[in-house]
C-alpha cells in the first residue's frame, strides 16, 4: 500500500540511487506542455542558486540552504538539518520544511502540481524546491531537489541535486517522479514578492502560517505585499490588520480592518477587532460602537460579550 505521503512525508534521501522507469505511465502534463508551449523563453537556466553537496539523507537541508543563500540570507545546511532532519526516519518531514523556511523569513508557498507553473516560475527567477519519488510507489525513495531550469527545445528539466550540482531530467520522466510524490513543490519567496503562479488563497496560507509561528514583522510585510496583487482580499485586510495591531500600529489595524469591513460588513469578527484597534486609540465610544455592531450579527457569541464588559471597563 502506499503511505500517505501527506501526513508521513519522509523518508530516505538517498545519494546513490537509480530511477525506475517501470510501465508505460502516461505523462499528460508533459504532452500537453509540448502540444500547447507556454509563451515563455524556449532555455532559462538559475545558474546563480548556490550549490551544497548533501550529506548522507540531508537532501533536505541542503535544498533549501541552496534556496534561502539564493534569496540572500546566508546559512549552512547543518544548521537547518537541526531544525528538520528526522534521524529516526532517515529524512525530512515537509512540516518542519516549511516551517524551517519560515524561521528565514522566507513565504513558503506551495504552488499548483502543475508542469506549466514551474516553468513559469524559473521564468521570472524563482527556484522551485520539489520533491520526488524515484523508484515505485510500493517502494518509494524520496528525494528532495532544486528546480533550477529548463530546456523546452531539449525537453528537459535542470535540477540541483544531491552531491551532483547540476543534471538534467527528461520532462516526461520528470513529470512520473513528480507525480509519485504527489506533485509536491514550493516556491520561496520573500516577504516582498509573490511567486507568479501562486493563487490568492495559496499565498495567503503560507503568510498565516508566518504569523502563526509568531513572525509576526514578516507577516505584516508579507500581508501588504498580498494586497498590492489582491486588492479586495478579505483575509488580506484582516491578516494585515490583526499583525499590525500585534506591533502596536493601531492607527495601521483600524486602517485595514475598516478596508476589510468595505468588503464584508457583515463580519462580526472584524468588528470586534476593530473595537479593540479603536479602544486603543482612546476612542472609546466608536470602539463601544464597534462592539455592539458585532453583537448585533452574533448575539449569541459568548467572546463578543465578554469584549463588550472588557472594553466598557475601558476609560
Amino acid at each position: 500500500m502506499k503511505p500517505d505521503i501527506a501526513r508521513v512525508r519522509l523518508l530516505a534521501c538517498a545519494l546513490l540511487f537509480s530511477i525506475y522507469l517501470g510501465g508505460c505511465a502516461s505523462s499528460p502534463q508533459t504532452r500537453l506542455l509540448l502540444d500547447n508551449p507556454p509563451d515563455v523563453p524556449a532555455l532559462v537556466e538559475l545558474s546563480e542558486v548556490p550549490f551544497f553537496p548533501q550529506r548522507e539523507y540531508h537532501c533536505a537541508p541542503a535544498s533549501l540552504a541552496g534556496i534561502i543563500n539564493y534569496r540572500g540570507t546566508a546559512v549552512a545546511p547543518d544548521q537547518i538539518a537541526d531544525l528538520v532532519y528526522v534521524p529516526e526516519l532517515k529524512g525530512s518531514l515537509q512540516v518542519e520544511i516549511v516551517a524551517a523556511a519560515r524561521q528565514f523569513d522566507m513565504v513558503p508557498v506551495k504552488l499548483d502540481g502543475r508542469l506549466e507553473s514551474l516553468l513559469r516560475e524559473l521564468a521570472v527567477g524563482n527556484p522551485v524546491f520539489v520533491l520526488q519519488n524515484l523508484a515505485l510507489e510500493v517502494y518509494p525513495v524520496w528525494h528532495y531537489e532544486i528546480l533550477i531550469g529548463y530546456d523546452l527545445d531539449k525537453r528537459h528539466m535542470i535540477l540541483r541535486s544531491g552531491v551532483n550540482r547540476r543534471i538534467t531530467r527528461r520532462f516526461a520522466l520528470f513529470e512520473k517522479t513528480w507525480q509519485r510524490a504527489d506533485h509536491w513543490a514550493l516556491a520561496l519567496v520573500t516577504t516582498d514578492s509573490i511567486p507568479a503562479t501562486a493563487s490568492a488563497e495559496a499565498y495567503i496560507d503560507a503568510v498565516i502560517g508566518m504569523e502563526q509561528v509568531g513572525r509576526t514583522s514578516s507577516a505584516r510585510q508579507a500581508y501588504a505585499t498580498a494586497l498590492q496583487r489582491w486588492p479586495d482580499n478579505l483575509l488580506a485586510h484582516t491578516g494585515l490588520g490583526n499583525s499590525a495591531y500585534a506591533m502596536g500600529e493601531f492607527a495601521v489595524a483600524e486602517s485595514a480592518y475598516r478596508e476589510a469591513l468595505e468588503i464584508d460588513p457583515q463580519k462580526a469578527e472584524i468588528w470586534n477587532n476593530l473595537a479593540y484597534a479603536l479602544a486603543q486609540l482612546g476612542r472609546h465610544e466608536s470602539s463601544i460602537n464597534a462592539i455592539a455592531r458585532a453583537l448585533e450579527l452574533d448575539p449569541d457569541n459568548q467572546n463578543f460579550k465578554d469584549s463588550l464588559r472588557e472594553l466598557g471597563a475601558v476609560q
